[in-house]
């Protein structure tokens, strides 16, 4: 028996796995205790054995300690990505007070937010497709395995992402024509550098929306969400200091994306993540990088029917049309983005988790409360847009050299892009449920098919000019939408509809009193300024609604409890 003992205890092997089991249930530990004094969770919940006995059942785990969490963090995100979106309007503004929609504006458009875009489309695919293998290995390896497969990840991406960059600018010429084929000579040599100056931004995008990504995984939802407030506030300096360099602009614009890179930094050091070094492949580095396309194609389908409008087809219908497109996009995305972006930033690590677990219910229930939300804040959304598109337009814009012209141009574009809302809304939420399922080529189908409907309708309806593009574009995301919707429904085994259409039956009052409120001013107050006419009948509205909406609790939605 003291043989045997003596042996065990000099067993290299043995010590090493009690050492990693010892590991794991320290980082388990951490972990518990991050959830239990989050900055947003202030409840406590039951302790959950981590295995039954053998033979026992037990009932299914309750979502709901999970879902009230949901309400708060989305809250608490919402206020920080309104902050971060609320200096992307002054940014805005004060671009197109200096640039309005001339042909400097194109060019920037065109040549930097297009591969802005389109970068921020693979970071953001990088992140979905990050995020769930991270999940697995936070809940089932060791820190060692994890930091290797961090490590390992990337520095390839380093790799990739620099070797593109530098592709991108030796070939920067036939890269510009390709981007803006609308561009004129005279242009062509401010577009080629322009061109230049941005594709390091490839590497930033990548790198930033990765630790972003980790960040949401450990908990840290707001600071995910506020990496870009420094990134706005440089360029607005830029522009208030410099006024109309643009190529100033763009420097400061690549800079601003690696800004939002390093100060993630510190929180991955909290948690201790390695400095990148390993240059070599895991199974899991080469499966998160083969799901990279099909994730690229399934959730950027606005972003390339709006690169299409502006880039491909813009460009065609005469100076100002593609900034037009630009400002009017920006100003919908900005808006809704500020929500459905903070809440599946919010939920996508939990339907991670359920879909582990192989818990629908948990996901079913957590879109009930996802679409209930998001029901109550964009249906007026909506009501505002249509009635005051004009007026938003000329509020957050119209200044120096952004004309009344150009006013009219940019809230066709915006009017247009806002029914481009359930598609936007589908493509950010049901996207990450099939992507936690692990069935990452249900959305990269369903994407190429709308994509396809977006090109052909810009051919067909070109001749309509800017309201063409756009209206095309919210065709292909309603479509977009409506078979998303269709799919998840067959793949959850239903979508909680009995809880979610009763809620849009309720919420209907508070829609006709914010419609009563706004025809009673017109009514009564008929051709008043932007203060009477738009500003104070669209707050008195809103007011009504969420009265209305108070009182039958509507609003309870937010703190979660039970099913409404």
């Amino acid at each position: 028996m003291q043989e045997r003992t003596g042996q065990l205890i000099n067993d290299d092997q043995l010590r090493q796995r009690i050492a990693d089991a010892s590991l794991g249930l320290r980082d388990r530990a951490e972990e518990n205790a991050r959830l239990a004094l989050g900055l947003l969770d202030t409840e406590e919940t039951p302790a959950q054995p981590d295995e039954p006995e053998e033979g026992t059942e037990y009932p299914a785990a309750d979502p709901q300690p999970d879902v009230e969490r949901t309400g708060r963090t989305f809250i608490g995100v919402s206020a920080v990505i309104f902050l971060s979106k609320l200096l992307g309007f002054a940014r805005d503004i004060f671009f197109a007070s200096v640039f309005g929609t001339t042909i400097l504006a194109d060019l920037f458009q065109v040549i930097f937010s297009f591969p802005s875009l389109l970068f921020s489309s693979i970071g953001t695919a990088l992140s979905s497709v990050n995020i769930p293998t991270l999940t697995g290995f936070l809940k089932n390896r060791t820190r060692e395995e994890r930091n290797q497969y961090f490590s390992r990840l990337m520095a390839q991406l380093t790799l990739w992402s620099t070797l593109l960059a530098i592709v991108g600018i030796i070939f920067a010429p036939a890269l510009t024509r390709i981007i803006a084929p609308g561009i004129s000579e005279s242009a062509q040599g401010i577009a080629i550098l322009l061109t230049r100056v941005m594709m390091p931004t490839l590497l930033f995008v990548n790198l930033t929306y990765v630790t972003a990504g980790i960040l949401q995984v450990h908990g840290y939802f707001l600071r995910s969400a506020a990496i870009s407030i420094p990134f706005n506030i440089i360029i607005i300096l830029a522009l208030y200091l410099r006024g109309d360099d643009i190529i100033l602009f763009s420097y400061v614009t690549t800079i601003g994306w690696l800004l939002q890179f390093l100060i993630q930094l510190p929180v991955l050091r909290r948690e201790q993540y390695p400095f990148p070094r390993i240059l070599g492949k895991t199974y899991e580095v080469v499966a998160t990088l083969q799901k990279l396309v099909p994730v690229l194609l399934g959730n950027s389908l606005l972003q390339l029917c709006l690169i299409m409008d502006r880039s491909f087809f813009g460009t065609q219908l005469g100076e100002g049309s593609a900034a037009a497109l630009s400002f009017g996009g920006n100003l919908f995305v900005t808006i809704t983005s500020v929500f459905i972006v903070a809440m599946s930033t919010v939920v996508f690590p939990r339907l991670s988790r359920f879909a582990l677990e192989h818990d629908f219910a948990g996901v079913r229930e957590l879109l009930a409360i996802v679409f209930k939300i998001l029901l109550l804040i964009l249906v007026p959304y909506l009501i505002l847009v249509i009635t005051y598109n004009q007026e938003i337009i000329a509020l957050v814009y119209e200044r120096g050299a952004f004309t009344s012209r150009s006013t009219q141009m940019t809230s066709q574009a915006f009017l247009f892009y806002s029914f481009a809302v359930v598609g936007y809304v589908a493509q950010e939420i049901f996207n990450r449920v099939f992507y936690a399922l692990k069935k990452f080529s249900i959305p990269m189908q369903v994407s190429l098919v709308c994509l396809v409907i977006n090109i052909v309708g810009n051919l067909l309806l070109m001749p309509w000019g800017i309201i063409g593009l756009s209206l095309s574009t919210a065709l292909a995301m309603l479509v977009y939408g409506i078979i998303m919707t269709l799919l998840a429904h067959r793949e959850l085994g239903g979508l909680s509809l009995g809880q979610v259409l009763p809620y849009a039956a309720r919420l209907l009052i508070p829609v006709l009193g914010m419609l009563a409120v706004i025809e009673g001013f017109r009514y009564t107050l008929p051709g008043q300024g932007w203060l009477v006419g738009f500003l104070v009948p669209a707050a008195v509205s809103g007011v009504v609604y969420l009265g209305l909406a108070y009182i039958l609790k509507l609003l309870d939605v937010f703190r979660l409890r039970g099913a409404s």
